[in-house]
């Protein structure tokens, strides 16, 4: 029986904020009224679901769903509003331009931040940087802050910096959207790895169809609720 690497009971999170935001006193003085009204909107809702240890779980569906939202909060980057979250393991994360990633440092002083956050020995990410640079296609930048690099650049040194972060868990938000055509082959060549080291991996996906073929199983997402599951045989392909 495989034991639980990632699991959450009961969660639902909603946003709120004031309808007409002020950081000024006289306003909340002499507006008070209009400065009380508050908007809305349940983003999940009773969200529950267990992920088994080497298992690869993809979340699908619509913009505004509430896929981004549930990923972070099981990495514990976001709060929930009532329910419970468990990870049995080390989880690394990857979202949107890199979080946790200084634009005014450069690649090396990142990638090192980054390995002493995770708990990786200086050494060993000493030993790791040229290959990371190298590998995520950065080396004629890398000893300027990576605010000088285009979108695509810093996008390939946040993912190759995180699969090069020993973790048992991965949660991963549209990281089949990285880059060119030949770093998605390099994308594939670390996906790969992953599986064949046993890693548990979340991802979240536009693309089913590249879903179907490296999950072994697919939630779909709907107005915060997990409306259905489908389950099937990985094929060990990403390519479309």
């Amino acid at each position: 029986m495989n034991l639980s690497a990632v699991s959450c009971n009961g969660i639902h999170k909603t946003y709120e904020q004031y309808v007409f935001p002020s950081t000024m006193l006289q306003d909340h003085i002499l507006r008070w009224r209009t400065h009380r009204r508050r908007w809305s909107l349940k983003v999940l809702e009773n969200i529950s679901l267990s992920v088994d240890k080497g298992e690869w779980v993809g979340l699908y569906g619509p913009n505004g769903s509430g896929k981004t939202t549930l990923l972070r909060i099981l990495a514990g980057l976001l709060p929930q509003d009532t329910g419970t979250v468990s990870a049995n393991g080390r989880l690394s994360c990857f979202f949107d331009l890199g979080v946790g990633f200084h634009p005014e440092r450069s690649a090396v002083e990142n990638i090192y931040l980054h390995g002493l956050i995770h708990g990786v020995d200086p050494a060993t990410i000493e030993g790791q940087t040229n290959d990371i640079i190298e590998r995520a296609g950065v080396s004629t930048h890398r000893d300027l802050p990576i605010k000088c690099y285009s979108t695509g650049m810093r996008l390939r040194l946040a993912f190759i910096t995180i699969m090069r972060t020993e973790s048992d868990i991965y949660l991963l938000d549209e990281i089949l959207a990285v880059g060119d055509e030949a770093f998605k082959s390099i994308c594939k060549e670390e996906m790969d790895s992953l599986r064949s080291r046993g890693k548990t991996v979340i991802i979240v996906h536009h693309g089913l169809k590249s879903l179907e073929k490296i999950c072994n199983r697919i939630l779909f997402m709907n107005a915060g609720k997990i409306v259905r599951e489908d389950c099937g045989p990985w094929k060990p392909s990403l390519s479309e």
